[in-house]
């Protein structure tokens, strides 16, 4: 077969491809959660006790819930890229490198055999460091037109693509931010632009008083592989001080989502 550069190519064999396939039939999750802060978002994505987690901690906060919560396990690997310069500015370039040598890292570990999870904590932390390709120096107020935005948006999107495109289970957190049309908040959405429409799920974290206990809540918004469970929602932790119970998602530990 002949490529469209006059190259030589092995041709596909698609109806094989199609067999392993059906043959397989299990979807990975690409899992995105975000929601109000302090929701039991980290919680969700460390709760899966048979598997080797590796966390890219842009939140600064998944180490305290590996250490308080999870006994420093070194089942769970957990990183935190971030490197700030002298003048205490964000060095997103070595930061950067350092996210996508971890992720390189968590790679060869798969390869070489471990069933993983890979989670991103704090989308929305890289996505507003992304803006110093733009601006490097955040002290300086400076206008930002709006072609620029692109070189943030490239280096910000492309972090997130290496992740997808690793062959495991993949999990991206982010918080709430408002949303607005004509100026005026609507509501609430995902701080994490566009990447919604890559996910296979979606689970939306809250929290509430019901009778003086404070209940984290998490609902399923969104399944491409289990849209009988879209709707539902769970109680992920209740109970009083220092009774506590966390319940979190027994479907999600199942890989039922």
């Amino acid at each position: 077969m002949i490529g469209l550069l006059g190259t030589k190519k092995e041709k596909v064999n698609f109806k094989e491809l199609m067999a392993q396939k059906r043959a397989q039939r299990k979807a990975r999750k690409v899992l995105g959660i975000w929601g109000e802060p302090k929701t039991g978002k980290t919680g969700i994505a460390l709760d899966f006790p048979d598997k080797n987690i590796y966390v890219l901690d842009w939140d600064r906060g998944v180490e305290s819930t590996w250490f308080e919560h999870h006994d420093a396990t070194d089942r769970i690997n957990v990183y935190c890229p971030i490197v700030m310069r002298k003048d205490n500015i964000l060095d997103i370039d070595k930061s950067e490198q350092n996210s996508l040598d971890f992720i390189n890292f968590a790679k060869e570990q798969m390869e070489a055999g471990e069933d993983i999870v890979f989670v991103m904590d704090g989308v929305d932390t890289w996505l507003d460091s992304c803006i110093l390709k733009v601006n490097p120096n955040p002290r300086v107020v400076t206008k930002i037109m709006p072609f620029q935005y692109g070189n943030r948006n490239k280096t910000f999107y492309f972090l997130l693509e290496v992740i997808y495109q690793l062959n495991c289970d993949v999990i991206y957190i982010t918080h709430e931010t408002e949303k607005y049309i004509d100026n005026s908040p609507v509501g609430v959405q995902p701080a994490w632009k566009d990447w919604g429409g890559k996910l296979e799920q979606e689970i939306y974290c809250s929290k509430k008083k019901v009778k003086n206990e404070l209940h984290f809540f998490a609902e399923l918004i969104g399944s491409r592989t289990n849209g009988n469970l879209v709707g539902k929602k769970w109680t992920v932790r209740e109970g009083t001080p220092p009774n506590i119970q966390w319940n979190g998602i027994p479907e999600l530990r199942e890989g039922k989502i």
